[in-house]
């Protein structure tokens, strides 16, 4: 009996069938095998952007625990001489400074403030006062201020750190010897005022000046080697300079008088803290005798006095205030930051007080002052 062959053809069929259901299964695992993979690697990066972001978390946690150890709560102990409305600006426009740097008082900055009614000895009492407090920084506002905070600091192993504000030479104050050589616990901002700049607006207004009346206290170092400055800038142009002293401000009045009997063309005064405090007196006198006033105490101007040249209150208590922002952030070196001499200067008005002392202020004056008429 003869065996039955299928046809060729379904054999091949048959074959190319099977061959196809093999490479289905073996693309079929494949594809499985494919999507656990991903499922994996995307669970594993899942993972990784989880640890990533707890890691990041952490790290902003440690940076404002950081931040918050570098605004951490300072005490501040200032000092001044006297309550004299041009040492209260420069010392307003240092605390707004700190506000601006993130140090608020109240918040994380406490301010012990004190001053001496003018006199040295309560000085040198406050700046040891603030030494047995322990303050973090003592901040000073006059030459006499810096000074007795430089004499409380400088026998200690480690003295606090002191920033000064308002010195008109720090260099003939003996607090030190050049920017660059100061006492390594102590730096701040130089306010010297523009002598020159003042004499040039004296024959401004009067191009016949000839005598200056001249006040100042002597024990003021400041105040001492301003003068010194003045008397030479007035040698160098022809100038008369009739000098009176005082001690205390109850002098002002009859060291005025005498001057006003001496035949002055102007009345003028420099950075004198004794001075500025009783500068009423002057004015009384200046109107009385129609003799202006011309100064480089800004503050005598609201008082009544006709013109000041001085370098800017809120530049001292401003680069005075970054220096203390950037000492408290610990990014200043006290010992290695140089004084800073503000070289910002404002020119002020009075009408009212030109008029009362008898002169005529020139419209180049006029167009680049500052008009503090009542």
């Amino acid at each position: 009996m003869k065996k039955k062959r299928f046809p060729l053809f379904l054999v091949i069929a048959l074959l190319l069938f099977l061959a196809a259901c093999g490479s289905s299964s073996s693309t079929d695992t494949e594809s499985a095998d494919t999507a656990d993979e991903q499922t994996d690697a995307a669970a594993e990066t899942a993972a990784e952007t989880e640890a990533s972001d707890e890691e990041m978390a952490d790290e902003e946690m440690a940076d404002e625990e950081m931040a918050d150890e570098a605004m951490a709560e300072f005490t501040i102990g200032m000092m001044v001489i006297a309550p004299i409305p041009a040492l209260e600006t420069v010392q307003q426009s240092f605390i707004d400074t700190l506000a601006a740097g993130g140090y608020v008082e109240g918040e994380n900055l406490t301010i012990i403030k004190a001053n001496a009614e003018g006199d040295i000895a309560t000085l040198n009492t406050i700046a040891q006062q603030f030494v047995d407090e322990g303050v973090d920084l003592i901040v000073t506002t006059s030459t006499p201020a810096a000074q007795a905070a430089l004499n409380a600091t400088q026998d200690l192993t480690e003295p606090i750190p002191i920033i000064f504000t308002t010195v008109t030479d720090p260099y003939a104050a003996g607090i030190a010897a050049a920017p660059d050589d100061h006492p390594a616990w102590m730096t701040g901002s130089q306010l010297f005022p523009p002598l020159e700049a003042t004499f040039d607006t004296m024959f401004e207004i009067n191009p016949d000046t000839a005598v200056i009346g001249h006040l100042y206290n002597p024990a003021e170092a400041n105040s001492a080697a301003q003068t010194a400055e003045v008397t030479r800038i007035a040698e160098e142009r022809g100038i008369t300079l009739e000098i009176a002293t005082v001690s205390n401000s109850s002098e002002i009045k009859t060291a005025a008088e005498s001057l006003a009997a001496r035949g002055i063309d102007f009345f003028y005064f420099t950075q004198d803290s004794t001075v500025s405090s009783g500068s009423e007196a002057i004015v009384q006198v200046a109107n009385d005798n129609g003799i202006p006033i011309i100064t480089n105490d800004i503050p005598t101007v609201a008082k009544g006095g006709a013109v000041a040249v001085g370098a800017s209150l809120r530049e001292d208590g401003r680069v005075a205030g970054e220096m203390a922002v950037a000492f408290m952030n610990g990014t200043l070196d006290l010992a290695t930051t140089d004084i800073s001499k503000v070289s910002v200067y404002d020119y002020f008005i009075n009408r009212a007080g030109a008029e009362a002392q008898g002169i005529e202020l020139p419209q180049s004056l006029l167009d680049r002052a500052i008009d503090q008429t009542p």
